[in-house]
């Protein structure tokens, strides 16, 4: 069978299944707000109006060019009007293989001019989802030329950017996953009636390759890893944000595309909370949820000063009382321990650049915490690394120092070893909090080695439990609801159980956090008893290990 002959059999199966109904509002939407329809040549556009409307969104749908809006789409834009109590305008723009690319921004244009006269007051937004993302992008470049309204803000969610497919990391990546033949096909099918005329004027088919300096300045994209398109969400981020552009990138791992329309996911849920924040300028879902270890540092330096001290979080928590108020525990154990283990970290990478005074450290799953400060000696080369969106949240958090750098990747995403540079004859230090111990020992062997492989002669410094700290550290972070992990590894003698995983693998040291530390006059009997009962089973300790000799190389 010849590929056109397939793009024609998918031609006639998309036509097939349209029916009247794909044109027409569910009724769970019109009984849930007030609806405003009007049409647009001949097009239907929907307006949805709650009650007392704050703002304005113009929502372009995941239509994958080609496909009529979905149920689950309607529920996710009505769950986005009630969430901001914005008015939400949806456009049912033309798709193919009826209708083309030219067809659909001749629609586009002049909805998004009515959309404007009809504005609520507040903010103008842009929201595009799949397809629609690609869309809303060519529509910013061709708002500036019109001399039309600029959006206040534009969210894309798991864009698709190029329908000419010019990249070809795309092609590789599905035939990698088997779906070479199925790219192959719809790259046919939209060139063929989609692209047409417009073959070649990328402002239209392959926004991303344009110039994104004036577009606007209030951006944020969520993909997940699973998507095919997720490569050009991280392309489209990483070419806004050299631009000057602090746009807001949140990647969520192991989702596909389009996750954010079944509401039951943690990583939905997640989103919209970034979403309300974003949208509203608030900080009242996201920011409270991740400030809550910021409040934690903030405590710990009240309660245990003499042991833990961190200024930026004191400060912070100081001047937004208000942003981080949770349940707050007291000096219990469980929080002189975590206190300890973050004093332990600050001590042992002191340590190190003493002796590596240029050297550069790696701080992986740094989230939110500001060691650099509480460490700096002036001279190291320093490594933030943790996902896209505790990465967007950080910025919001804290600036960027003279001699930092950032990774946005997850941290079981090794692409990140790509993006380092160190002089390893200047000592390179990998500092691994609070990670290890939800790993399996496989998992975490297979970590090492590979930092062995990149890095040989490289030092790592981590956390480990014994089995019954791990039992009741389980036990305490259960009321953490969706943020909560379980802890899966301990080590009772991580000396013995690291040379046995591997010869290579050299401890340097290896001691209890709760070493250093001595109970104060007025601490509680509880608490000092539960000190000397931890500290003499050694409950937590911190391990420094050299993986391999020093072999000293430049890398690039």
């Amino acid at each position: 069978m010849s590929q056109t002959t397939g793009v024609e059999k998918l031609k006639e199966k998309l036509l097939g299944s349209r029916r009247p109904e794909d044109t027409r509002l569910p009724s769970f939407v019109s009984s849930a707000v007030a609806i405003e329809k009007s049409k647009v040549q001949g097009f239907p556009v929907y307006r949805l109006i709650p009650e007392r409307a704050r703002g304005n969104i113009f929502y372009l749908y995941q239509s994958d060019f080609s496909m009529p809006i979905r149920k689950k789409e309607w529920e996710y834009i009505l769950e986005l009007c009630r969430m901001t109590r914005m008015a939400v305008t949806v456009p049912l723009y033309p798709i193919a293989p009826e209708h083309d690319c030219e067809e659909a921004f001749d629609f586009l244009i002049p909805a998004y001019q009515g959309y404007c006269k009809r504005r609520e007051e507040g903010p103008l937004i842009f929201v595009g989802s799949g397809a629609g993302a690609g869309l809303a992008l060519s529509m910013m470049l061709q708002i500036w030329k019109e001399g039309l309204a600029d959006p206040d803000k534009v969210v894309l969610l798991s864009p698709v950017m190029d329908t000419e497919f010019f990249d070809p990391e795309l092609e590789k990546t599905l035939k990698r996953d088997g779906r070479e033949l199925e790219f192959q096909l719809v790259k046919e099918f939209l060139n063929a009636y989609w692209v047409k005329n417009y073959a070649g004027r990328m402002e239209f088919t392959a926004p991303i390759y344009e110039d994104l300096h004036d577009i606007c300045k209030d951006i944020l994209v969520a993909s997940g890893t699973k998507d095919p398109g997720n490569g050009y969400a991280r392309y489209f981020s990483a070419k806004v944000q050299d631009t000057g552009n602090p746009l807001k990138f949140f990647e969520f791992r192991g989702v596909g595309r389009n996750f954010y329309f079944h509401s039951s996911k943690k990583e939905t849920k997640h989103l919209m909370k970034v979403l309300h924040d974003f949208l509203l300028d608030t900080d009242d879902a996201i920011m409270y949820q991740y400030m809550q270890e910021v409040r934690q540092r903030a405590d710990y330096s009240k309660w245990f000063p003499e042991i833990f001290r961190d200024e930026h979080a004191v400060r912070y928590i100081s001047g937004h009382p208000k942003r981080a108020v949770g349940e707050r525990k007291g000096m219990s154990i469980y929080n002189l321990v975590n206190a300890s283990v973050l004093a332990a970290f600050d001590s042992a990478v002191e340590l190190f650049l003493k002796e590596y005074p240029n050297g550069t450290v790696v701080y992986v799953g740094c989230s939110l915490d500001t060691m650099l400060e509480r460490v700096d000696n002036g001279r190291v080369l320093w490594y933030n690394l943790d996902s896209p969106g505790r990465m967007a949240i950080r910025t919001m958090y804290t600036g960027l120092g003279k001699r930092e750098r950032r990774i946005e990747r997850s941290v079981d995403d090794f692409a990140w070893i790509s993006e380092l540079s160190a002089e390893m004859d200047q000592g390179l230090l990998f500092v691994v909090r609070d990670i290890f111990s939800y790993m399996s020992k496989k998992e975490m062997r297979e970590f090492l080695n590979l930092l062995y492989k990149n890095f040989q002669g490289c030092n790592v410094l981590f956390d480990m439990p014994t089995a019954r700290a791990r039992v009741m550290s389980n036990m305490k972070g259960r009321n953490r609801g969706a943020e909560y992990r379980k802890r899966q590894l301990s080590m009772r003698d991580p000396r013995r159980e690291l040379e046995v995983m591997s010869p290579i693998y050299s401890i340097v040291s290896e001691r209890s956090v709760l070493e250093n530390v001595h109970p104060r006059k007025s601490w509680k009997l509880g608490l000092k008893m539960s000190l000397m009962s931890n500290r003499r089973r050694n409950a937590w300790k911190i391990v420094h290990v050299r993986l391999g000799y020093e072999k000293y190389k430049t890398f690039d």
